[in-house]
């Protein structure tokens, strides 16, 4: 349901505050401020701004902070990013070159920035917040009518929800939720790009999603022919992704050959030869790298696809307290629910980790440690591209997996640093357990040691030995 006499009042007042700044939105941004007047009067508004490098997303969030502190007196605003060093040459700086010097009460900087502003003397000063999103778990101590994200891609999921919850304070009931992106895989395209949210359920509580664009042609202040020479600089890729904000594209993606349709097993399930397992140790706070593991059947020469073809067949990735013993139940289902005859699961996990490794050997689990060392990882990935890259495909994974497809499509080389290439290091438990399967994968079966589990007497810790 729309509101159409209290949106027009609204843009008359955002209009009002805009000409004392004074500030003229571009036609792009004038739409994002039409859509959040038209949103539910006690509910919330998703938007997702984001695309084309140039899009003017810094200044549009600096200035829609001011808006919702100076539209709604006695307001908490937040303005966020994954670092507070990255918002505060960007998003803070452009705000105090928009704010005038008599909208601003007081402001403190420790650790994060903190700006009491208010229209004029006497009325109810708001407080906006602008802090780093990297400990989402810290979030959940304030109340906020407006929340805005810089670099959405950069920011968590996590985070992200946590912050949906803190949308409450009384001072602003038609809240606003705006993450501002470039065009990288994760929740923020997930949510406004592909629109994957329930949005009906989502329309019954009075909220409701928007994704608008942003393109470097809604930018006018932008230098002359901005666009044709960043084309002129950059690869085609970079040039769909940033330059003509596709969401479509991938820039970087390390699985670049990985493709949800051709490599989801959809049929029964053939004879496997063997069970093979990669394990990630994470730690046990909620914001801490996650626990995760992959388990997969490697098929024998009954099989209608043919020998030593890998089929993921169950996943594992969660994170906070008991998240070990919670694992090590999962690993103890994937021994039952697939060992069947063969009543066993070879795992591998990261070499650094022993201390994780040993704890698990303790518990009856056959792990060996990853092969480890200088280049290492990049000798992982060719693992899984060769297997991927193969005609027809040796490697799949079963339907049921929601997070690893999202994870393949997701990971990506860093590409803002020189030298040998590295993968972005966020979001890569899950296949990094993934390419510790495929050493074992690899492997012939009676190449591999023999690890044998020794129970140490009552009181005295267990160890093992390999043959």
């Amino acid at each position: 349901m729309r509101y159409p006499v209290e949106a027009e009042r609204m843009m008359a007042r955002l209009a009002g505050l805009h000409a004392a700044r004074p500030y003229e939105p571009t036609a792009r941004q004038r739409s994002l401020l039409e859509a959040l007047s038209e949103g539910p009067a006690e509910g919330v508004s998703l938007v997702g701004y984001g695309g084309a490098m140039g899009g003017g997303k810094t200044r549009l969030l600096a200035e829609l902070a001011l808006d919702a502190a100076l539209l709604h007196p006695g307001n908490n605003v937040l303005v966020g990013r994954q670092h507070y060093t990255d918002l505060h040459t960007t998003t803070l700086a452009e705000f105090f070159r928009a704010c005038p010097e008599r909208f601003i009460r007081d402001r403190s900087e420790s650790p994060s920035q903190r700006v009491e502003v208010s229209v004029a003397p006497g009325i109810p000063s708001s407080t906006i917040h602008f802090r780093h999103l990297s400990s989402w778990t810290g979030l959940g101590s304030q109340e906020y009518g407006s929340v805005f994200i810089d670099e959405a891609g950069e920011v968590a999921e996590e985070a992200a929800r946590m912050l949906l919850t803190r949308l409450r304070h009384p001072a602003q009931t038609r809240r606003w939720f705006v993450a501002a992106s470039n065009p990288w895989p994760g929740w923020f395209e997930r949510w406004f790009a592909r629109r994957e949210l329930d949005e009906e359920a989502l329309a019954l509580a009075d909220g409701r999603v928007i994704f608008i664009p942003a393109r470097i042609e809604d930018n006018p202040h932008l230098p002359e022919r901005y666009a044709d020479q960043q084309r002129a600089l950059h690869p085609g890729d970079w040039v769909e992704r940033f330059i003509e904000g596709r969401f479509d594209a991938f820039a970087g993606q390390v699985y670049g050959r990985f493709d949800a349709k051709e490599h989801t097993w959809n049929g029964r399930l053939p004879a496997f030869s063997r069970y093979v397992g990669g394990l990630d140790f994470g730690g046990p706070s909620e914001d801490a790298h996650f626990t995760a593991g992959v388990v997969a059947g490697i098929t024998d020469s009954r099989a209608p696809c043919g020998p030593d073809v890998l089929i993921r067949l169950d996943e594992f990735e969660e994170r906070g307290p008991d998240v070990i013993q919670r694992l090590e139940a999962w690993q103890r289902r994937c021994v039952s629910q697939f060992g069947g005859k063969l009543g066993r699961i070879r795992w591998c996990a990261d070499r650094s980790q022993s201390a994780w490794i040993d704890h698990q050997r303790r518990q009856g689990i056959d792990v060996v440690p990853s092969r480890g060392g200088e280049g290492s990882v990049n000798w992982g990935i060719s693992l899984v591209q060769e297997r991927l890259a193969a005609d027809p495909p040796r490697s799949y994974y079963v339907p049921q997996l929601v997070r690893f497809p999202e994870r393949m499509r997701e990971y990506r080389w860093n590409l803002r640093e020189g030298g040998e290439p590295k993968p972005v290091k966020r979001r890569d438990d899950l296949l990094d357990a993934d390419r510790y399967l495929h050493e074992l994968a690899q492997e012939k079966p009676e190449a591999l040691p023999r690890i044998e589990v020794v129970h140490a007497p009552r009181g005295r810790l267990a160890h093992w030995r390999g043959r």
